[in-house]
């Protein structure tokens, strides 16, 4: 189960170094907020998943369905919690979930080019959450219903250079971290923060709830091994 404590004591992968082909273009998509914060879900043909951008690694590929932030981070490292961690979540050719890169996002400096290019935050529902994972269940109340805001552009690959492409990374075997937790996961956690502006954390951190799953205990997680 995910999230896990990481710890430089870990080390940092040698193994599974993920590869992304078709990031660098704008893509079309729902910017919306999923019960606990922002998130968005690229456009594709009904059950074509493939035409999406592609992760790669060892002999597996998983496309880009879409992303979504948890506040405060997920996962911990060395002891330490960011303000927020963004799940880019990638499935199969059948739109099952197969892999999370994550990336924890904390105060900086300066403006982050990757969340600039969003429009105004969509605040979370106080009616009843779901996972980012799922749809909207077809009896919710039309008062507990995200707000949706349709053909918005993006560059996700804004993300990616934020963080160095994870060119350092931890990685395991875990699970979603929202209902229904599904195991059979493969997590790739940058080492790199991503950095946003105060502004624009705080933008984050309004249209948030707090979501973090508690962290699990360390077992046959499989860190970093081949």
């Amino acid at each position: 189960q995910s999230p896990i404590a990481l710890s430089l004591t870990n080390g940092l992968s040698l193994h599974h170094h993920p590869t992304f082909e078709d990031y660098d273009r704008d893509v079309m998509g729902n910017w919306t907020n999923w019960g606990y914060g922002p998130a968005y879900t690229l456009d594709h043909p009904k059950d074509d998943y493939t035409s999406l951008p592609k992760l790669k690694w060892d002999n597996q590929t998983a496309y880009l369905k879409g992303w979504h932030i948890h506040a405060p981070a997920d996962h911990s490292v060395g002891g330490d919690r960011s303000k927020a961690e963004l799940h880019l979540v990638h499935v199969n050719e059948k739109g099952l979930e197969l892999a999370v890169l994550s990336i924890r996002l904390d105060p900086g400096s300066a403006p982050s080019p990757f969340f600039e290019q969003l429009p105004e935050m969509v605040p979370f529902v106080t009616g009843p959450g779901r996972s980012p994972t799922q749809d909207v269940a077809p009896d919710t109340k039309e008062e507990d219903k995200p707000k949706v805001v349709p053909d918005v552009s993006m560059n996700v690959a804004l993300a990616l250079d934020g963080v160095d492409r994870f060119s350092e990374f931890w990685t395991y075997k875990g699970s979603l971290t929202s209902p229904p937790c599904r195991e059979g996961i493969r997590w790739f956690v940058a080492r790199t923060i991503l950095f946003t502006s105060v502004d624009q954390m705080r933008a984050i951190l309004g249209a948030c709830t707090y979501s973090a799953r508690q962290e699990q205990e360390v077992w046959l997680h499989d860190i970093n091994s081949a």
